[in-house]
């Protein structure tokens, strides 16, 4: 069983850091001549349920002083986005990469990284399909991702440009030629596409799921932890459904850390109410070590990635 997740482990500590969280939000809104500020945000839709649930908490512990613009995009643009000086954070589905930090640079920006969550990956099809299979090996994901599979089914796959694409992508991409690409199909309304098509069977994140699950099936698939792994929130939440598993992060602009109104932010997404509010969306949180390294890098404000171009394959941040 996965041990509950602390921001700290000593529990004095924890009371610590709460009461500082606290201060800092109560002195940003008792400022008689505070303006309303904005946050802009750039995530990518794996990340947009949780981005916007924490945002809207935010602005109702700052009663309102602080709000968000949040911009759907994948992480290659939410990258280009703070580059540019455009967004004070970017939320991405994957590390920094090296060019990316070096265009930041060019820019006289530095970042700030804080992972947050990790979102699990989930195969499904029709609910009123019952040829569907019922359990899929590593090999057989290959093989439907790459068109080579023996399965009478469509698969509909996120758009070519999408985070979710590439990362499947590099998971399950091989040099074999398709032999029938008539079976694949991109599709930007993945979701409604799936629902409506009986033969269809198409790759969610387990949050997209888990909003629909009542009109699609979850095939079992090859786990780390399980020879067979079928998704449910509680597997999902104590990491033993660990399929196809992509961490999330937060980058900072460093310059802009400075600000209550975005170092609050950063505080409140490690607070422990906002741990829950990542297991309750159906994201998976990550070891408290890592929280706790994020505090320690956000009250430094140290610049730079612990993660770039490290992999990310299954289970998150280890």
């Amino acid at each position: 069983m996965k041990p509950k997740v602390m921001v700290m482990s000593e529990k004095a500590n924890t009371l610590v850091i709460a009461l500082i969280i606290t201060v800092t939000i109560i002195t940003l809104i008792s400022c008689s001549n505070s303006q309303i500020e904005t946050i802009h945000i750039s995530a990518p839709p794996e990340a947009t349920p949780l981005i916007q649930t924490l945002s809207d908490e935010y602005h109702i512990l700052t009663e309102g002083l602080i709000q968000t613009s949040i911009r759907s995009s994948n992480s290659d643009a939410a990258f280009i986005d703070l580059c540019s000086g455009k967004t004070h954070i970017a939320t991405s589905a994957r590390p920094i990469s090296n060019t990316e930090i070096t265009q930041c640079s060019d820019s006289s920006i530095k970042v700030v990284e804080l992972p947050l969550a990790s979102v699990s990956t989930v195969l499904v099809t029709h609910s009123m399909n019952k040829q569907s299979p019922k359990c899929l090996s590593n090999e057989d994901l290959r093989n439907l991702w790459n068109g080579t599979s023996d399965l009478s089914l469509t698969l509909y796959r996120p758009e070519s440009n999408s985070d979710f694409s590439k990362f499947l992508n590099s998971q399950l991409i091989n040099n074999e030629t398709s032999n029938s690409q008539k079976s694949l199909v991109t599709s930007a309304s993945l979701v409604t596409d799936l629902i409506n098509d009986i033969h269809g069977i198409g790759f969610l994140d387990y949050v997209t799921y888990s909003l629909v699950e009542e009109h699609l099936n979850p095939v079992g698939l090859q786990s780390y932890t399980d020879t067979c792994s079928m998704p449910n929130r509680s597997k999902v939440s104590e990491e033993t459904y660990d399929v196809l598993n992509r961490t999330l992060f937060l980058y900072f602009r460093h310059d802009l850390l400075k600000k209550d109104y975005l170092s609050g932010f950063a505080e409140m997404t490690m607070s422990e109410s906002s741990i829950n509010i990542i297991s309750n969306l159906g994201y998976t949180t990550l070891d408290s070590t890592v929280y706790a390294q994020n505090h320690i890098l956000l009250d430094e404000r140290t610049a730079g990635s612990r993660y770039i171009e490290n992999t990310q394959n299954t289970g998150g941040i280890k």
